[in-house]
């Protein structure tokens, strides 16, 4: 920048000689300057210049200047550099470069007209997750924005870091130190799952609430290990935890965990919100809606609206109770299962504390006391610690083995069959046999050098049993689903080997 700099003043100062007077004004000068003196009044021998100054916050978080061909732009390739190209392959492939855009469509600006927020990619509340502006103190600069969720919002902003990134001294920080300058390392499960988890999940300052789920927002049934196996990955998998053999198991067991912390927690935060709300008198907002299952309260009316459910069907098994996060408290049970999160003595069960949850809110689920919440908050909170502690655990074994044999799983179903009546605990279910047979750095579309430790013939299965359980055309539920029929095509599933312990 200084011999851009120097190099600048010296052409000015030349076309500045070229004037009747050096005192005389130059066509080519800022306004007021005059001669070469005035340049440098004007900041040019700092390297300013009117219209020329890089934005600091386009340069720290913008993904142009990731972008180019000689860094991370260069053309896809054969070849296992992915480095040379990872911009390249987050532009085309992944969604994540478009979550901007989204804003832009008619759906997304209906939903923000509806909730009262103004234009949909201006709203505060839409920005939070479709860009990167929470990765900054002030307002972005349109061209960032643009960006979508781009490099700064899992890299973190490169302000400090970026001119020293590509140096063999970088590789010889430490992780600490790195972070230090502002740059955020996901080399570890963990790290990247809680990177995710503000957006897809949600926490005290960003929320999908039933507000925003009524307006047409999707809900959010976030499961790590799922999700990164779509993800196009865009950086070489040799020495970082894809490399090694457990990478999926441990991407679930580990991603399970984090995301039921995190569930804990914006339970707590809303069951505080209520709390304060009553305690002042002022209008409260309990229950959250977007905590319980769906398909309670949304299906069709009519005579044959149970049939369904008495014939085995999807719908909760009490009709008109609700019941809280279906989705996650599958999910915790199968930790403990799948996963053996209970085998620490002296620590509290993932599932017990999830299961607790419910239970809390079956009864009366929308009476709003004191007391009630109260029970809401230390149960919230017990299962945040639970959580906790299993990703503690998990993350000290030296390999994760997930043991989702048949006998385990209707074991679990048969301890609490209404349970897993859900749609969402089937899908959680698949979603482990997956993950348990899926073996090392299958995630993305790069991996053509990357093995699978489940047979044809398993893979083939676990295909036609996510197909039984994919919507109907044109439906917004999973019409037609029954638990019964989903059981007995999982038990012919064929589990390999690598599956079991």
């Amino acid at each position: 920048m200084e011999a851009f700099a120097a190099a600048l003043v010296a052409l000015v100062t030349i076309a500045c000689s070229a004037a009747e007077s050096p005192s005389a004004p130059c066509a080519i000068c800022p306004p007021g300057a005059v001669g070469p003196a005035g340049h440098a009044a004007e900041g040019i021998s700092a390297g300013i210049y009117p219209g020329m100054q890089p934005d600091p916050l386009a340069n720290g978080l913008g993904v142009s200047s990731c972008g180019t061909v000689s860094c991370h732009g260069g053309p896809k390739a054969g070849n296992h550099d992915v480095q040379s190209f990872a911009f390249t392959i987050w532009m085309n492939d992944d969604p994540h470069s478009r979550a901007y855009e989204v804003l832009h469509e008619p759906r997304s600006q209906r939903m923000a007209r509806l909730l009262g927020l103004g234009e949909a990619h201006r709203a505060r509340e839409c920005l939070a997750c479709h860009s990167m502006q929470n990765e900054s103190r002030g307002p972005l600069p349109p061209e960032v924005l643009a960006d979508g969720v781009g490099c700064g919002s899992c890299h973190g902003d490169s302000t400090q870091w970026q001119q020293i990134h590509y140096l063999p001294d970088w590789k010889r920080l430490s992780i600490a130190e790195r972070e230090a300058l502002g740059y955020r390392d996901l080399g570890s499960v963990t790290t990247r799952v809680n990177n995710c988890i503000p957006c897809h999940v949600g926490d005290a300052s960003q929320e999908v609430n039933h507000d925003l789920i009524a307006a047409g927002h999707p809900r959010l049934s976030f499961e790590f290990a799922a999700y990164q196996r779509l993800w196009p990955r865009h950086w070489t998998p040799s020495g970082k935890v894809e490399s090694q053999p457990d990478f999926t198991a441990r991407s679930w067991a580990l991603g399970q965990a984090a995301t039921l912390e995190a569930v804990a927690k914006l339970l707590e935060v809303r069951a505080e919100r209520a709390t304060a709300d009553l305690a002042a008198e002022r209008p409260h907002r309990w229950p959250e809606f977007a905590e319980f299952d769906c398909y309670a309260c949304h299906k069709a009316l009519g005579p044959r609206s149970y049939t369904a459910a008495h014939a085995g069907g999807f719908q909760n098994p009490f009709p008109g109770q609700p019941s809280w996060q279906p989705w996650y408290v599958s999910a915790s049970r199968l930790l403990d299962v799948a996963a053996a999160t209970t085998t620490v003595p002296g620590t509290r069960a993932v599932g017990a504390s999830a299961v607790d949850i419910r239970r809390v809110l079956e009864p009366d689920w929308s009476v709003t006391d004191k007391e009630r919440l109260d029970r809401v908050l230390l149960e919230a909170r017990g299962l945040a610690r639970a959580a906790r502690q299993a990703t503690r655990e998990l993350e000290s074994r030296d390999r994760i083995v997930l043991d989702v044999s048949h006998d385990r799983l209707d074991a679990l179903v048969a301890d609490a069959p209404p349970e897993w009546r859900f749609w969402d605990a089937a899908v959680q279910t698949l979603l482990v046999m997956e993950a348990a047979g899926g073996g090392p750095a299958r995630i993305g579309v790069w991996r053509s050098d990357q093995r699978q430790a489940a047979t044809a013939d398993t893979r083939q299965a676990l295909e036609e049993l996510r197909d039984s359980l994919r919507f109907p055309p044109g439906a917004d539920s999973p019409q037609g689903f029954s638990p019964v029929r989903f059981n007995r095509d999982r038990v012919a599933v064929p589990l390999p080997e690598a599956v079991r312990p």
